[in-house]
């Protein structure tokens, strides 16, 4: 304990005026500020970094609701530098100020503490702000905030996510795009991610041997039975599982992702999943292939022929069984150069 002086008495007052508040008692907030205040030089400048703040509102007993509301304070208090990079579109990591990093900390502590309370929401503006400052980022940021659009069941703040940077480099995105596809019961597109997964990585395929009751010995510990295993690419398998093991435990979700992670997805269904990811129905109009078939652009796109090459997959007889695609139609693609797969 630190011996208690006249100036360490007034400054012990001013800290149970602000950070002191936040504490179950006088006693919790007086331990520590004096572990704070021992960090200082004895001309008792109060100049502690965040982060020993933050560390102190994370280590101490206080109830998770309490924490959430000191660090979340700590936080408002202390957001300048982050707000700072953003209006100047300005990155954060390359900032030769220790406090801004620390700033960052405090949001980064703050964001983890409301997922873990379900606070999914208020946990991706947070991540969201973060990316802002910093879109260099470490790909965790990116992947935590996939995870919360995930759990959000927020389809298109999670598709204008992975537009701002590579997602196919990401595994633990891929995972969770995967999973956002079985939740909305989208197959196709889930396999298509689980496609690209594959060919990212075949180690993170580890997580699918076994069987479902082995895939907790791939999240948890490094899986020693596994040989030949690349040790960058065993620890980029682990965080994938990590993000995602609230889904990868739910037998539902592990089952269907084995077996679009083991099928191969044909060409076909590749291209229209891509085309219904990146086409739009002004992008048609321009194409030549749909010259002069304004009027039946609707039934083409609810067909999902957005482009002549997933047309060219079809025979004749294959696209005259689609809803909305009559003679008309295939003469009209014929006339502007289709050429249909043969029967």
């Amino acid at each position: 304990m630190v011996k208690h002086d006249r100036e360490f008495e007034i400054l012990l007052k001013e800290f149970l005026k602000t950070e002191g508040k936040h504490f179950s008692s006088r006693e919790e907030a007086t331990e520590v500020f004096e572990r704070i205040y021992s960090l200082v030089d004895a001309g008792y400048e109060i100049d502690a970094p965040l982060s020993d703040f933050v560390d102190a509102i994370d280590e101490g007993d206080m109830s998770a609701v309490d924490k959430i509301n000191a660090l979340r304070e700590l936080h408002e208090e202390n957001k300048d530098a982050i707000e700072r990079a953003i209006r100047l579109e300005e990155d954060i990591l390359y900032s030769d100020n220790d406090e801004d990093t620390e700033q960052m900390i405090i949001a980064d502590v703050l964001a983890e503490y409301y997922s873990k309370a379900g606070m999914n929401e208020q946990a991706a503006k947070l991540y969201e702000l973060m990316l802002m400052a910093n879109p260099s980022d470490f790909h965790e940021v990116i992947d935590l905030l996939t995870l919360m659009y995930v759990r959000l069941d927020r389809e298109s703040s999670l598709m204008n996510h992975i537009d701002c940077f590579d997602y196919e480099d990401s595994e633990a995105t891929l995972l969770l795009l995967s999973i956002f596809g079985i939740n909305q019961e989208k197959f196709d597109e889930t396999h298509y991610y689980m496609t690209k997964l594959k060919k990212l990585n075949e180690c993170t395929g580890n997580i699918f041997k076994g069987g479902f009751n082995k895939v907790l010995d791939y999240i948890v510990g490094t899986p020693d039975n596994v040989k030949g295993t690349n040790k960058e690419k065993s620890f980029e398998m682990h965080f994938a599982a990590g993000v995602a093991k609230e889904y990868l435990t739910n037998k539902y979700h592990y089952e269907l992702l084995e077996k679009f992670y083991k099928e191969d997805m044909e060409k076909k269904q590749i291209l229209i999943v891509e085309g219904r990811k990146s086409v739009s129905k002004e992008d048609m109009k321009e194409d030549p292939v749909f010259k002069g078939m304004e009027k039946q652009l609707n039934k083409i796109i609810d067909a999902e022929l957005y482009n002549k090459e997933i047309i060219e997959c079809y025979t004749e007889k294959e696209l005259k069984k689609l809803d909305g695609i009559g003679v008309g139609i295939i003469k009209k693609l014929k006339d502007n150069g289709v050429k249909f797969k043969e029967e």
